[in-house]
């Protein structure tokens, strides 16, 4: 039964896929049938043209077989945070799990990933690992994270300083669907299909964490990034993403109010032009100050085109107007 408990007191669950990749998607769909924990359902949420989604639609259908736990939602507009807002609406879990369309699940991640929330109540988020597949060329990127076994409780550090090696990315986390609804929608001018195309989850964990929710990252929930390596252009593309996607989260941060926005802006000009000295490595100059430029030209837009509405979500403004004294 979708969403049915799968064993004793483990909260239902719910696994949403954010997809646009049909390559790739029926690895992801196979790694969730091959769980140790029977007791989940998986909403993939397709984007993109006619074509895309007919990809989608048969790649899902023949993963899933006749495995009626898994089904399809199509989105009519693009981008991760609106699929991932689709996501909590869609879902009927009480925990709601994430993963990326190009990564593949352990078999145990659900099972580790249930264990942890029935075993500390208290916790909101559960995050883990997100491991390459194979070795990363010098010329290639692949988003990864191998996060400390760590819990930060934002109400017990007021300098909100999370403890080392905690965090986590949003190709492998799980939230609580009750947290979820006290934090709110994800911004959709954040995230992959967005005008500021990354940032998303680093934006929702600040929310998390001022709302002092306790988020656990353990290596123990571990998902493997088997499409995710980019090379060459692609990787550039990848680079110059993240860069101008986190220059408009530090500008929204600048917005709020939140002097850690100026603080991540002036810290990345420095780390961009000097990083290579310090490591010795002259050769990544032109690529330091290449991401050291997208940073600053995501910061400069944002601050220019959008302001914050009531919920705190960027909003774009009609008038284009000089970047504020801020």
């Amino acid at each position: 039964e979708p969403g049915a408990p799968g064993g004793g007191a483990h909260p239902t669950m719910s696994v949403c896929i954010p997809a646009t990749r049909p390559e790739s998607l029926g690895s992801a769909i196979r790694s969730l049938r091959a769980q140790s924990r029977s007791g989940w359902e998986a909403i993939v949420l397709g984007q993109g043209d006619s074509a895309t989604e007919e990809g989608l639609r048969a790649a899902t259908s023949a993963a899933a077989g006749d495995d009626s736990r898994v089904r399809y939602v199509h989105l009519s507009r693009r981008g991760l945070s609106r699929a991932r807002n689709a996501a909590f609406r869609e879902a009927g879990g009480e925990v709601v799990a994430f993963l990326d369309d190009d990564c593949e699940a352990d078999p145990s991640w659900l099972e580790t990933v249930a264990s942890a929330f029935d075993g500390d109540p208290t916790l909101g988020v559960v995050g883990g690992a997100v491991a390459p597949l194979g070795r990363v060329g010098p010329l290639s990127s692949c988003p990864t994270l191998l996060p400390a076994e760590s819990v930060y409780d934002p109400t017990a550090t007021p300098q909100h300083q999370p403890p080392p090696g905690w965090d986590w990315i949003g190709a492998n986390f799980a939230i609580r669907a009750e947290v979820a609804a006290r934090v709110g929608a994800w911004d959709i001018h954040l995230g992959a299909g967005a005008e500021f195309p990354a940032g998303e989850d680093t934006d929702y964990k600040l929310r998390l964490e001022a709302l002092g929710v306790r988020m656990l990252t353990t290596p123990r929930s571990l998902v493997l990034h088997s499409s995710g390596t980019r090379a060459a252009r692609a990787a550039l593309r990848s680079q110059r993403n993240y860069a101008f996607g986190n220059g408009a989260l530090a500008a929204k941060q600048t917005l709020s109010g939140d002097p850690r926005g100026r603080l991540w802006l002036r810290r990345t000009r420095w780390e961009c032009l000097t990083g290579w000295l310090r490591r010795g490595r002259p050769h990544r100059l032109p690529v330091d100050l290449r991401r050291g430029l997208w940073f600053e030209m995501g910061y400069w837009r944002c601050l220019r085109h959008y302001r914050l509405d009531e919920a705190g979500l960027l909003c774009r403004v009609d008038e284009v107007s000089a970047a504020p004294e801020i």
